[in-house]
């Protein structure tokens, strides 16, 4: 059997999906500063509903991460 490119999953270049508390782990901080000091400083997230919880992905935040080193902040 060939290998067909059409049927291949893509590459997950989100990463998996994570909490605020989770991002919070990952970035050194608490939810607090997550809220109040990263996401105003361009911390991508994304939220299902008006209402709902923020959902966070992990290539996301590693990429903002380097983007803000590469910054110098």
């Amino acid at each position: 059997m060939s290998d067909d490119h059409s049927t291949r999953v893509p590459e997950n270049r989100l990463g998996r999906p994570i909490s605020i508390r989770e991002a919070a782990k990952l970035l050194g901080c608490s939810p607090w500063t997550v809220r109040h000091k990263c996401i105003p400083a361009g911390l991508p997230y994304f939220r299902f509903t008006p209402t709902g919880k923020l959902t966070f992905y992990t290539e996301e935040v590693y990429r903002w991460i380097s983007k803000k080193r590469k910054e110098g902040r």
